[in-house]
């Protein structure tokens, strides 16, 4: 039949020719559509990571305001502010320079035998036994102490450090010079709790008047906070650290607190991110001592009304490990070019010593010097 004589001949000239018009062209668009997709996915795993700390920032702000809210509220209640108020009337009509003395004498016994009734009567009282209450419904309130304007205790959940607490810098910051505002003090230790926590401050104001008649002092536990970032890992290789603003991780993976060290993170991207572009973008990529690592970010946003905790939320994770499933691709992309560029030196060199095989195939074919020479008559 024809059929069993068709027969298909291409030469190995063309076959290459055409694999190279395949491959080179497919080459060059792999790799642009890798790297548009490293590129895209770099911008999708930063705003990924940007998500996050704006989620765990916004965890840190709604729990520590709604503790400040917390002791506000304990502030007000109506046997807390008179305890204050009775506070104070103690003081009318004494001079001020006997007062500071009996202060001075009282600070100098409070830590002895003779403070022993005070203290007993103080725990005692009505306004102690309602902030115990308020202690047991949020444990995470440690202790609490409530102040008088010359930072006496009037009601307290434990013993006081000192009897007068005015030149506490909390106190005082609070109490500004009898102005009131709230403040949140640095982090701190309990070693009775063996918790990490921070002074929360709220003024006392007198029912009626809103004046400001004392100020009322809680410790409050932030150890769960703080815990969050102690992991070594939330999972691929992301990692977790809130820094102060200065740089200095507050919390983060195998970092001691009270270390002060500084972070890497921080310290590569900490220009960009007092940026408007850098704090609208949200994320950055930064070459780390580990390598290159993208970077989300988020500000608490508590310096303003609490200057102490100026702190802000970092996620890090090895940008290696974040494009790892576009990888194959890209090692696929390259192996392409590299098979491209072996057709096009392979179709060189065929081309090369095909040339070269013709100019011998002619020069055999034509005839030779002597057989071109005229013949005489003898010949």
């Amino acid at each position: 039949m024809a059929l069993d004589k068709f027969e298909v001949r291409v030469s190995i000239q063309k076959i290459l020719l055409g694999l190279v018009l395949v491959i080179v062209p497919l080459s060059i668009v792999g790799l642009y559509l890798t790297n548009h997709s490293d590129n895209a996915l770099d911008a999708s795993m930063g705003n990924h990571l940007k998500t996050v700390a704006q989620l765990y920032s916004g965890e840190i702000s709604h729990l520590l305001n709604d503790r400040v809210a917390a002791i506000k509220l304990i502030a007000a209640d109506p046997s807390v502010v008179e305890a204050v108020a009775a506070g104070n009337r103690a003081y009318k009509g004494q001079d001020e320079s006997a007062v500071a003395g009996k202060l001075e004498k009282m600070n100098g016994t409070w830590s002895g035998p003779e403070s022993a009734t005070a203290v007993k009567a103080l725990l005692a009282s009505k306004p102690s036994e309602t902030l115990r209450h308020y202690h047991e419904m949020e444990p995470s309130i440690l202790r609490m102490t409530v102040t008088d304007e010359h930072g006496v205790a009037v009601a307290a959940t434990a013993k006081p450090g000192r009897y007068s607490m005015a030149h506490d810098g909390i106190w005082e910051t609070v109490y500004s010079g009898g102005k009131g505002d709230v403040d949140i003090g640095n982090i701190l230790y309990d070693d009775a709790t063996k918790s990490y926590y921070v002074d929360i401050g709220v003024p006392v104001t007198e029912s009626g008047t809103q004046q400001l008649a004392g100020v009322a002092l809680a410790s409050v536990n932030i150890t769960p906070i703080l815990a969050t970032y102690q992991q070594d890992s939330l999972g691929g290789g992301t990692k977790a650290f809130l820094v102060n603003k200065d740089g200095t991780v507050v919390s983060g993976p195998r970092t001691d607190i009270f270390a002060r060290v500084r972070s890497e993170e921080f310290g590569a991207i900490g220009d960009s991110m007092g940026t408007l572009e850098g704090r609208q973008t949200g994320y950055m990529t930064a070459d780390l001592s580990t390598g290159r690592h993208i970077v989300g970010f988020a500000d608490t946003g508590l310096q303003k009304q609490y200057p102490n905790i100026a702190w802000t939320v970092l996620i890090s994770q090895d940008e290696h490990e974040a494009t790892a499933p576009i990888r194959l691709i890209g090692q696929f992309a390259i192996l392409m070019v590299v098979l491209a560029i072996f057709m096009l030196t392979l179709l060189f060199v065929y081309y090369a010593l095909h040339r070269q095989q013709r100019f011998a195939d002619i020069e055999e074919a034509l005839p030779s010097h002597s057989d071109l020479r005229p013949r005489t008559a003898h010949e």
